[in-house]
Parts: structure tokens; sequence; C-alpha cells
């Protein structure tokens, strides 16, 4: 497949980004990957061994950067447990203990925000999933169906829809007395 910016090279980087909802797949090749998104082709992630440690260094590292202490001195932020300090889990992309996920957790937090736009995963529901509500619903009958509405009508004081829900439930039943 070739790149569907330059149309010359083989696309080798799968770049899928999502803004607002809005997903945008592009496939690129290297240079044009490194000139369009923030992923850096130069980074040792394409010059060593590929292990979700260093896949993950390099996407924070796109986002993220070191705390500053008070004043006017630089101060690195390092875990109190093991004295880990940050920039040397973007090196390695793994923690040094259980601590440093609390003592990092707000670098963490802003980083993942600026990649997903949330910090907390909402999921995905598989294809024709159905929840256990779901499949009750569709067992109602019809007259079922429409009583709950009522209900719902009333509580809500939507008068209106809640005569015309109760006239097609007094339609349906003259109906079913007249099948029997």
């Amino acid at each position: 497949m070739l790149c569907d910016k330059c149309k010359k090279n083989e696309a080798r980087v799968y770049y899928t980004e999502i803004i607002n909802g809005e997903k945008t797949e592009q496939h690129l090749c290297e240079e044009c990957a490194t000139e369009y998104t923030s992923f850096q082709m130069g980074t040792p992630i394409m010059n060593q061994e590929l292990t979700l440690g260093s896949l993950l260094s390099t996407i924070l590292g796109n986002y993220g950067g070191t705390a500053q202490g008070k004043g006017s001195v630089e101060k690195e932020l390092h875990c109190d447990n093991c004295g880990m300090t940050y920039s040397e889990f973007m090196k390695i992309g793994r923690f040094g203990c259980e601590r440093c996920y609390e003592k990092f957790q707000a670098m963490l937090d802003n980083s993942i925000k600026s990649i997903q736009g949330a910090d907390t995963h909402t999921g995905k529901k598989p294809k024709n999933f159905e929840t256990n509500t779901e499949k009750l619903v569709k067992e109602l009958s019809e007259i079922d169906k429409l009583t709950i509405q009522l209900q719902d009508a009333v509580e809500k004081e939507e008068f209106e829809e809640a005569v015309r829900l109760r006239d097609r439930i007094r339609e349906l039943k003259k109906e079913e007395i007249g099948n029997a």
C-alpha cells in the first residue's frame, strides 16, 4: 500500500487519530509520518527492539515533561520509595515500584488526557451486543412497552403524549379481543 500523503513510498505507519470523537485513519511512509504527526521516527523506538515500555515511553514523551519545583531551580519529580525520576521512567518505559504510579499519576493523567481526550476508559460494545435490559424489553409485548412509555410520560407530565399512548393501548387491547 502506498503512502496516503506522498503516494510514492510504501506505507509502514498506520496512524489513527481521534479528535472530538471523529476518527481519521492514515497510512503513511516513515518520512510523512514524521512530518505530519507527533510520532517521531528518529526515536529509539524505531532504532531498537519494540517493547511495550519503549512504545509507552515514546508516546508519553510527545505529550509529557518534567515537573518543576517551586522557585527558579527546576527540580525533577522522583518516587520516594525507589528514587526513580520521571525522566528515568521516560527512558526505560516502566516504573521502578508500585508507588511510582501514585507519585507520577498527575503527569500520566495529563499525558493520557492529551492523547485520548479523557483519562477514563468508556469501552466499546461488541457488534450486536445487548444488555439484559434490552433483551427483556425486546421480549415485552407492544402493550407492555407502551404501558411503560405511558408511565414515563405521566411522570414527566407530558400529558398529550400520555393521552396518545393511552389511546394506542386501548386500540391494541380491542384488536386482541377481536382476534381472540
